[in-house]
């Protein structure tokens, strides 16, 4: 049957991602903290506890990776605005969404986020950092993007650790990981500016480490063991467990070719090389 579909709020012409004034200021300060932590971490940690040689390469793959992930994330849409034609009477595949941001038929695979005011495609969680939905279209990249940061996370507090044991005694060791204190002891003139800076870098790398560790465990657990990413053709068992394996749920979320996320920081998925990464500020 043919089906008509509603006109102007769901057309590409639509699809740019608004930010809001708060959530430009997340993005950015997001940008400059890993902008800062890696060139402490290049200059005055790698360096001075000579693993430089060592370290670079890998600090620079992993930084790449992380804010190209993280661009990503922030721009490429998951929500229903991307899509091209919506039914304006609910058919097969198609459900009604009563909330005013959407007040039409959606997929039945998307949920209503009140914070974008519109539904998401498979929808994982509103994002703060990121400033939107994580959904279907950007999932892969927000998975490398936990990935990536935990690596880069592991890579400095292990540097750091270096750091410490080599440069500092019992008696500095609260102050130098508490960068609170530490930027005290630099008002007060206690401590130099390259002390500070090293201090806000252990800070920062560790508070990293524990979130993308969070992250982790939280992505992978329900790529692995639930069921709102896989799709509807999937066999499921009499007990109501989607019947696949491990490696044909990653392939459910990142495609055919899912190795390609974590080795080119410029790779895309189907949905961005047809719609791109609209941005409207």
């Amino acid at each position: 049957a043919v089906v008509s579909t509603q006109s102007g709020h769901y057309g590409r012409g639509d699809m740019g991602i608004h930010k809001t004034r708060q959530e430009k200021i997340v993005i950015s300060i997001s940008y400059i903290l890993i902008v800062f932590c890696t060139t402490v971490q290049i200059t005055l940690v790698q360096w001075e506890i000579g693993l430089l040689a060592f370290c670079l390469l890998p600090t620079a793959v992993l930084t790449t990776m992380v804010m190209s992930n993280f661009w990503k994330c922030v721009w490429i849409d998951s929500t229903v605005r991307t899509l091209s034609e919506v039914p304006s009477i609910q058919t097969v595949g198609w459900r009604y969404c009563p909330y005013s941001g959407c007040s039409g038929s959606v997929p039945t695979n998307s949920r209503h986020c009140h914070t974008c005011d519109t539904c998401v495609i498979q929808r994982d969680h509103h994002c703060h950092f990121t400033g939107g939905c994580i959904g279907k279209r950007n999932l892969p990249y927000f998975v490398v993007l936990a990935t990536t940061l935990f690596g880069l996370s592991v890579l400095f507090n292990f540097t750091n650790l270096i750091y410490i044991v080599t440069h500092e005694t019992p008696g500095t060791l609260l102050i130098t990981i508490v960068a609170p204190i530490q930027i005290v002891w630099y008002v007060l003139g206690f401590v130099s500016v390259v002390h500070c800076m090293v201090s806000i870098n252990i800070s920062i790398s560790l508070v990293a480490l524990i979130g993308s560790s969070v992250l982790l465990y939280h992505e992978y657990n329900l790529i692995f063991y639930n069921k709102p990413y896989l799709t509807r053709s999937m066999p499921i068992e009499s007990s109501g467990v989607v019947n696949i394996s491990k490696m044909e749920r990653i392939r459910e979320v990142f495609g055919k070719r899912w190795y390609k996320f974590y080795l080119d920081p410029t790779h895309q998925t189907k949905y961005q090389k047809s719609t791109g990464a609209t941005r409207v500020m």
